[in-house]
């Protein structure tokens, strides 16, 4: 699932810095409230997008992804106070759905939650779960100084919860959300990902000898049991609709392998693209997945990611056979963050989500006005 943070987390940055827009002017009102209904509805039958978005008041500030397959969320400032809204893109409709006096840094949504959660200081969180109505199902704070979530895709009432002080000592924890039962997690390791209901998955690195691979582990909640699959020199996992994949090396240090498994473990579909190595690492290009697709930046060329002035290509990968192809669009792409709808007809990208991509036409729109700046 997308996660946006505000703060560092183990070096990776993720820019959290404000925008204001300013309003454009309403456009002309039709007087009879009939002919308005009639429009909306050939939008809708038409699949007619209706930016830019205006807020409905206050500042813009970010858009947080899809809610529904035709609804985005986002959140806009309002007299010192920070609210959510849902935004319809065929009929134009805002809903509002929650508001905080503090400043939200981070937002997860999951089917029908949401997931909210301030800083309330460098030692204290606070983390609220909404429903799609914007009615509060928990709150609960976290002694941490940065917070990471990772939901139980085949339990939506169940989280892990991982905490990091400052010098980046980190616990992890799982949560029971309908019972509010906070439990320690079995094994300390950041970042654990579901793999399936009971086991989880993660990355072994040994923070004492850092490496650019680690082992992929499986722990199985039921029976405490930890294994280590045979697959090498791995850097980057995750999962998704009954998939799970990889970034890993070959031979060739040139190039990135994206290998797609089922959550059984059978290898699916295997493709070899270039890399893009940085200080002590290497660039995972932004992604998103719908259905047994995954989108995904490519660089054009292998280099560094420092000075890489080549560009990207957004692909289609079908996870089933490692097939790729190409999604041409108007203008050229940097990798930037990119959300997919779950019907695969539109992508959100950019480092606020604010641009809006059709897939079938390569059309990008921006979804605000250009009066868009930095505060």
């Amino acid at each position: 699932m997308f996660l946006i943070g505000k703060r560092n987390t183990l070096g990776i940055v993720l820019l959290f810095t404000f925008f204001t827009l300013i309003l454009s002017s309403c456009s002309p009102r039709q007087n009879d409230s009939a002919s308005e209904n009639e429009a909306k509805d050939k939008n809708v039958n038409n699949n007619t997008m209706l930016p830019p978005i205006s807020p409905i008041e206050g500042e813009f500030e970010q858009v947080y992804g899809w809610i529904q397959k035709d609804t985005i969320c986002y959140s806009a400032k309002v007299e010192g106070v920070y609210k959510i809204y849902t935004y319809n893109i065929y009929t134009g409709k805002h809903i509002p759905l929650y508001e905080s006096d503090t400043e939200l840094s981070n937002v997860m949504i999951n089917n029908n939650k949401l997931l909210l959660y301030s800083a309330l200081s460098d030692e204290e969180g606070e983390m609220h779960i909404i429903d799609a109505k914007g009615s509060e199902i928990l709150s609960r704070k976290f002694q941490s100084y940065e917070t990471d979530f990772a939901w139980n895709p085949h339990n939506e009432n169940e989280l892990l919860v991982t905490t990091f002080t400052k010098d980046w000592e980190s616990k992890v924890f799982t949560l029971d959300i309908q019972e509010d039962v906070l439990n320690d997690f079995p094994v300390s390791t950041p970042f654990p990902q579901w793999l399936t209901t009971e086991n989880v998955m993660y990355l072994d690195w040994d923070q004492n000898n850092p490496s650019l691979y680690a082992p992929l582990k499986i722990f199985d909640l039921e029976t405490a049991e930890e294994k280590e699959l045979e697959l090498p020199n791995i850097y980057f996992i995750d999962q998704k609709n009954e998939f799970l994949f990889t970034l890993s090396s070959t031979g060739n240090e040139e190039e990135a392998v994206y290998s797609f498994y089922d959550i059984d473990l059978n290898k699916h579909g295997t493709i070899q693209v270039p890399r893009l190595s940085k200080f002590a690492n290497w660039l995972v290009p932004n992604y998103a997945i719908y259905q047994d697709k995954l989108i995904t930046f490519v660089p054009k060329e292998n280099g560094n990611a420092e000075t890489y002035q080549d560009g990207f290509e957004l692909i289609e990968i079908d996870m089933n056979t490692g097939e790729s192809k190409k999604i041409f669009t108007d203008t050229e792409l940097e990798d930037q963050p990119i959300q997919i709808s779950s019907d695969g007809k539109y992508c959100l990208f950019g480092y606020y989500l604010e641009n809006m991509l059709e897939i079938e036409t390569g059309e990008i729109t921006p979804l605000f006005s250009s009066n868009i700046h930095n505060s």
